[in-house]
């Protein structure tokens, strides 16, 4: 092997572990403290490097939020229209959505307890919160698809997600003490109540799926 082939190789494996610690302990100081309680000073403590060093990979919060995020997600069961395989029923569907969303945020809770809080006053925070948030929405609506097509009624999806957020997560099992199970099958009765409602706006399951998804 060319010995500078070889010494590049090494230096990128170094620089590769170097991150990888600093997004370590970027995570769990976020976990403990928050974001806006951790500084670049107690991030290099951490991870035992120089304070430049934790600016030469992340030079800003814009550049660190997106990472630690991904470093935590790439930890985390995906959370996508996947869960939704093999149903068409949408209260199926809805039930689905419930368990993966609570499960989500009992893998997220150490850092969502401070962030509800805190992405209103760090605009890189709140950046990244409101895509959560958008991604949740997209799924809320996948759930509907079968039931409504493309436009399920607005006050039905703002309802859902509201009963999602969270929040709402956070108060049935900390204020109620129920368990996840618990909660989302609490959650999901509601959900699929809150369907049978907004029933009459919609057409049968079948007849509303968009034809990509419809069996021939």
């Amino acid at each position: 092997m060319c010995p500078r082939r070889y010494n590049r190789r090494r230096r990128d494996e170094a620089m590769a572990a170097t991150r990888a610690r600093i997004l370590d302990a970027v995570v769990a100081l976020h976990a403990e403290r928050g974001t806006v309680a951790t500084t670049y000073a107690m991030i290099a403590e951490r991870a035992d490097v120089a304070i430049p060093t934790v600016y030469k990979y992340f030079p800003a919060l814009a550049d660190l939020l997106p990472a630690c995020i991904g470093h935590v997600a790439d930890r985390l069961p995906g959370l996508g229209p996947h869960i939704f395989a093999g149903a068409e029923d949408t209260t199926v569907r809805l039930r689905a959505l419930t368990r993966a969303v609570f499960a989500h945020h009992r893998a997220l809770q150490p850092w969502l307890r401070w962030t509800i809080h805190e992405a209103e006053v760090l605009p890189e925070l709140g950046v990244q919160y409101r895509r959560l948030k958008t991604e949740r929405a997209a799924l809320i609506a996948e759930a509907l698809a079968p039931a409504f097509g493309h436009r399920p009624p607005a006050a039905l999806v703002g309802l859902i997600d509201t009963m999602l957020d969270f929040s709402s997560w956070q108060t049935l099992t900390d204020d109620h003490r129920m368990s996840d199970r618990e909660a989302a099958a609490t959650v999901g009765d509601a959900l699929v109540a809150l369907l049978d409602l907004h029933r009459p706006a919609a057409m049968p399951d079948r007849a509303a799926r968009p034809l990509s998804t419809r069996r021939t």
